[in-house]
């Protein structure tokens, strides 16, 4: 009876050693697959810098005004506008067959106290891979550069998501207070607000 009883004992720490051991497998993979899927980003995220770098002066340019007394009127357009509209978003477009999309936009906001900067990196089928996003606020304790790195895998989901704060327009890190937002990205480009103008013009 005692032998049956510690066979039994051995046969559940023998599941439950196959059990953790199963486990660590699938969560050691999953970090070797994240991380392959990363290398991959920041390789074509470099193969990006040169092209932007030549292309960005002479690409795609659009331009969203508002107006309006609560802005609630908005225009898309190639033309930057004289002073009685009020410039919301600036979007610079680059494409590359082999590479993709990159999509640079700058959004205004209209009381002065914020002002973002976002890069967009999509795949050739038009499917978000990586953003790096860059709000100057001076909702904070001092005036704050906030960046954040976002990485997708093929199925959009995020895998990390990288945060940094430093005082305003330097990389010097500090630990304070402010005013936070959502970054705001479209898994596929053809949901950018943009993409139907700039498709049908």
């Amino acid at each position: 009876m005692q032998r049956a009883h510690l066979n039994n004992n051995k046969t559940i720490m023998k599941k439950i050693i196959l059990t953790f051991l199963f486990g660590l497998l699938f969560f050691t993979s999953g970090f070797s697959q994240v991380d392959s899927i990363i290398t991959k980003i920041k390789a074509d995220f470099q193969k990006w810098q040169p092209i932007i770098k030549n292309e960005f002066d002479s690409c795609d340019k659009i331009y969203n005004y508002a107006w309006g007394e609560n802005y609630q009127f908005d225009k898309w357009t190639h033309k930057k506008s004289d002073d009685s509209l009020t410039l919301s978003e600036a979007v610079s477009i680059i494409g590359k067959k082999d590479l993709g999309f990159f999509v640079y936009v700058e959004t205004y906001s209209f009381s002065g106290d914020w002002h973002l900067i976002t890069e967009n990196y999509y795949d050739k089928d038009g499917q978000l891979y990586f953003v790096i996003w860059r709000m100057n606020t001076f909702n904070a304790e001092e005036p704050l550069t906030v960046e954040k790195r976002l990485y997708f895998d093929k199925n959009g989901n995020k895998i990390r998501n990288l945060q940094s704060v430093y005082k305003m327009n330097t990389k010097r890190k500090v630990n304070i207070s402010f005013m936070d937002r959502e970054v705001d990205y479209k898994l596929n480009l053809k949901e950018m607000d943009f993409y139907k103008f700039w498709k049908n013009d």
